[in-house]
């Protein structure tokens, strides 16, 4: 069975954004609007942070899992049949099968929580993107609202003039200071996923060194068992 994925797992963190951008025929024109307030074009700057393959990451933790669960199994397999073998099996033969197996079912549970371990780190880290996504996601519609609005306060400021256009530029001002907040707010959340997204590959880095390091430990047999009997 393939590898799976968790059930609230999203492929595209901003794909709620993109659909509502795309539904509104101003929003392109509306976001080079926001360009010029914050220097750069919010949605390109976002997917900046948001692009790669975290599907493949979600996928990968799952595939580590399963590994680690077999891993786990073929140990449990191999210290129930030295359990029942000890029990008709003696000599020096079997005392070295024993410590054997023993020896080679403890590297697999090690390695089993090597790779659960890095599972666990995979998903955290994908997790991370998928919730970023989710908030930065926010901070560029509540920006286009603010935008939309700015727009329409412009309009009508324009048609009545006067005492209007100036309680209109008050408003405009209050949207205008929203869309820099929720700028703010998306570099906070892009910070942030950047430092987890780093600290995830320094820990996999590690991990991964550590599991290579101890499956070069593994036990083999040095030679070949014959029987005087047979």
């Amino acid at each position: 069975m393939p590898p799976g994925k968790p059930e609230d797992w999203e492929l595209d963190p901003l794909k709620a954004f993109n659909d509502a951008a795309e539904a509104l025929s101003p929003a392109g024109w509306l976001l080079k609007l926001a360009e010029l307030y914050v220097g750069e074009d919010p949605l390109k700057w976002a997917e900046k942070f948001l692009t790669g393959d975290w599907d493949a990451y979600s996928t990968c933790a799952s595939a580590w899992r399963e590994t680690g669960r077999a891993c786990a199994a073929v140990a449990r397999n191999l210290r129930s049949g030295s359990t029942r073998i000890d029990a008709v099996w003696d000599g020096n033969a079997a005392e070295s099968a024993a410590r054997y197996f023993s020896a080679l079912a403890g590297n697999l549970e090690d390695f089993h929580a090597s790779l659960d371990t890095m599972s666990t780190e995979y998903l955290a880290v994908a997790q991370a993107v998928m919730y970023a996504g989710a908030a930065i996601g926010d901070c560029l519609g509540a920006m286009l609202d603010a935008l939309i609005t700015t727009s329409l306060i412009t309009a009508a400021g324009a048609a009545t003039g006067g005492t209007a256009a100036a309680a209109a530029a008050a408003m405009g001002t209050r949207e205008l200071l929203m869309i820099l907040k929720e700028w703010e707010n998306m570099i906070r959340i892009a910070t942030a996923l950047q430092k987890r997204v780093h600290a995830g590959h320094g820990v996999l880095g590690r991990i991964g060194a550590e599991a290579l390091a101890g499956l070069s430990t593994f036990p083999v047999p040095r030679a070949g068992y014959d029987h005087p009997a047979v």
